[in-house]
């Protein structure tokens, strides 16, 4: 089919999915599918889902996962199961402002070179009170980084952060054969999406909130606007998760993926890449003594990977002062 589909990750969703999904039959331009993907939830999620289904204005897929498989891959079975034009990602417990999916669709078809687009989102509490920031100060998408994307060099931005987070995404789904399957990694669908057809195309942005991006107590990824404590502890987790790791095994998959990419990728997108999988390698590598570890962190400093690669001084400081 043509047109425009949602696919929709969901799993224990039944506090927040009802208004999620009346968002949907609220567009201004409706989608012409909806694809559910349930990963394996014990609530009432389903029922919800049913229930609108019976009277929604689109079509209405639902598929169970009988064992969880996580977000990543639940979003995978999502998109490929797709049949429009253009797939749009919907996590269970966001808010889609009424006209999201007819100025991203728009976008898409007056811009024909662009593989993808995402939007900004206002960022609410769980009873849909504004924190008083949107999602792009959130994850540190600044000025700066905004005038990089709307110069064809997404691929720089996300070389050092993704910041098409997946609620505000929408991308062509000719890509979907090349994209999967997604990578064995948590919570990494929307990042791998745009950074690889970023590679190959435009992926452009649009400043105008089209989201309410809702912030919860079961968050899976909470983007919240940290203070320096809150930076801090982010910092630690990082360092307890092995962020450095996910980084090098992310980077890799990428930089194999487009041996295989259906067009010539763009040589400045591979050199990023490839200068951002060492620079996560050196992250990941350096040593745990601190006198044998600092001239590795300065002489990073000193070519340049915390500022391209990572967050500048406060990397520098993470690498000399945390571990």
């Amino acid at each position: 089919m043509s047109g425009v589909s949602v696919a929709m990750a969901t799993c224990n969703g039944a506090a927040f999915i009802d208004a999620q999904l009346e968002s949907l039959a609220a567009q201004t331009r409706p989608p012409d599918e909806l694809v559910v993907c349930d990963d394996a939830s014990d609530d009432a999620t389903l029922d919800r889902v049913r229930e609108f289904a019976a009277t929604a204005p689109f079509r209405v897929r639902m598929e169970h996962n009988p064992e969880r498989l996580g977000a990543t891959a639940n979003f995978e079975r999502a998109a490929s199961l797709c049949r429009g034009d253009t797939v749009f990602l919907a996590d269970q417990d966001d808010l889609w402002l009424p006209d999201k999916i007819a100025v991203l669709a728009a976008h898409l078809d007056a811009e024909p070179e662009a593989g993808a687009v995402f939007c900004n989102g206002r960022v609410v509490d769980g009873q849909e009170r504004p924190l008083g920031y949107d999602l792009w100060q959130a994850l540190g998408f600044d000025a700066r980084e905004q005038e990089l994307v709307a110069s064809g060099k997404a691929h720089e931005v996300f070389a050092r952060h993704v910041v098409a987070a997946g609620t505000g995404l929408a991308f062509r789904s000719r890509y979907l054969e090349w994209l999967t399957p997604f990578p064995a990694l948590r919570n990494a669908h929307d990042a791998w999406i745009a950074a690889l057809i970023a590679a190959i195309a435009r992926v452009d942005c649009i400043e105008q909130p089209l989201i309410d991006y809702r912030l919860h107590d079961t968050n899976q990824i909470g983007l919240r606007r940290f203070d320096l404590v809150g930076q801090y502890r982010e910092a630690q987790k990082q360092l307890e998760t092995g962020a450095f790791d996910y980084a090098v095994r992310f980077f890799e998959a990428a930089t194999a993926r487009l041996a295989d990419a259906p067009s010539t990728p763009n040589p400045a997108a591979v050199s990023r890449y490839q200068d951002k999988l060492d620079h996560a390698r050196r992250r990941r590598d350096l040593p745990a003594a601190w006198l044998a570890r600092a001239p590795n962190v300065v002489r990073e400093a000193v070519l340049g990977g915390y500022r391209r690669y990572s967050y500048g001084w406060k990397s520098v400081a993470q690498d000399l002062l945390l571990r």
